[in-house]
């Protein structure tokens, strides 16, 4: 004969039914690649800030942001050119245009992340091109979350699906990005699908032997 459930457990039973999220609703709280860029930005300005507070004799520390910087920003990089900016080309009026501003944008970056992955923290020129890079990331910023930018344009004409199958597409372009910057590789398709996935082989394998996988 089956047992009555006490007035307790009907209502813990109750409580936890109406606090479980939807199938549905879960899958429209995902995050699009709107809000994917925006918190690789809010990773970056952080890094940027953390350097800024650190003495010229703390060199360990000092490389290891730059290391980060120029993992999270390689990887960045890339995955906008693979998945952000052909879609924004497409879809945004004036697209073309703006994207070509922001790989030029990324071009310099990628040039002063070299320069600064073979440079030694004690060098007198690490400060000077962790300033270069800042400033050339947070005016890409402005220029890419501003009204008339990319992803304010993206969000008005693409569709609420669109941007959550692009986010889905970023996520796993980020796990065989390369991690360092190549800026004498194509930063258009098809050249750089096919340059980045063999670029990406050697990073990864560089990064292993390192000991730079963080």
């Amino acid at each position: 004969m089956p047992t009555k459930a006490s007035p307790r457990k009907q209502t813990a039973r109750r409580t936890t039914a109406a606090a479980a999220p939807r199938r549905g609703a879960t899958a429209s709280q995902k995050p699009d690649v709107i809000a994917l860029i925006k918190a690789d930005h809010a990773v970056v300005d952080q890094l940027f800030r953390r350097y800024e507070g650190l003495s010229d004799r703390a060199l360990k520390a000092r490389r290891q942001i730059a290391e980060r910087l120029i993992k999270e920003l390689s990887v960045h990089a890339v995955v906008e050119e693979e998945i952000l900016y052909p879609n924004a080309r497409a879809a945004v009026p004036n697209g073309k245009s703006l994207v070509k501003d922001a790989i030029d944008e990324h071009q310099a970056m990628k040039k002063t992340l070299t320069a600064l992955d073979k440079c030694p923290p004690d060098s007198e020129k690490f400060d000077s091109l962790m300033t270069t890079l800042k400033g050339e990331v947070r005016q890409h910023v402005r220029e890419e979350e501003g009204p008339g930018g990319i992803l304010s344009q993206l969000r008005k004409q693409a569709s609420r699906e669109e941007l959550q199958q692009m986010a889905t597409l970023t996520r796993t372009a980020k796990k065989s990005a390369p991690t360092r910057p190549h800026p004498k590789a194509p930063s258009t398709p098809p050249g750089n699908l096919v340059v980045g996935m063999a670029a990406a082989v050697v990073d990864r394998a560089r990064d292993r032997i390192t000991g730079r996988n963080s």
